[in-house]
């Protein structure tokens, strides 16, 4: 049997996580889906606590250090615009409302969640600010357009629901992130 990695713990909690919800996230059901010992788990981890910082600094990883990496490295308004269109749908929504539930019982994972939210939001209206000189409050644009984005992590499960298509063009025009032609 192979060793069980700590990058393997916190993506069976991530994929538990989002398919079962935190009722998923104890050590005893963890390490039966992993089909190894408390010990291997401790190995890693002090305690679940230990865990659930580990899994939050993973998905701001992913969510605000790779995103981040995408956004500067576009070329233009348009790419920009692109990634934006894109980006909301390539997260796990089910993922991203287990986590908001559990945010509401667990301190760890609400703080990341707020963390996140606040990066999320001020990296936006960065990115707003730098498409729409014109634009008189993005911080508050920012807001507006992560809330539906939040807000549609909930309406439709993810991305192969047959109205996301329909979503994704009417998000597109009402914030105006359709291509424009570049000067």
């Amino acid at each position: 049997m192979s060793r069980f990695r700590k990058e393997d713990w916190l993506a069976l909690g991530a994929k538990l996580l989002a398919g079962e919800g935190s009722a998923a996230l104890t050590i005893d059901r963890l390490t039966a889906e992993a089909r190894r010992t408390r010990g291997s788990f401790y190995h890693h981890f002090e305690d679940r606590d230990a865990f659930l910082r580990a899994l939050m600094a993973r998905w701001r990883k992913e969510v605000i250090d790779e995103a981040g990496k995408r956004y500067e490295q576009a070329q233009s308004a348009n790419d920009l615009r692109r990634l934006m269109r894109e980006l909301p749908f390539e997260v796990d929504h089910r993922f991203e409302r287990a986590l908001r539930r559990l945010a509401a019982s667990e301190p760890i994972v609400r703080e990341a969640v707020a963390d996140v939210d606040s990066r999320r939001i001020e990296g936006l209206a960065c990115v707003l600010a730098h498409i729409y000189p014109e634009l008189k409050d993005p911080q508050s644009a920012a807001y507006v357009q992560y809330a539906a984005v939040v807000g549609l992590q909930w309406l439709i499960g993810d991305i192969d629901d047959p109205r996301a298509p329909g979503i994704m063009e009417a998000g597109a025009r009402i914030f105006r992130l359709n291509d424009e032609p570049e000067p």
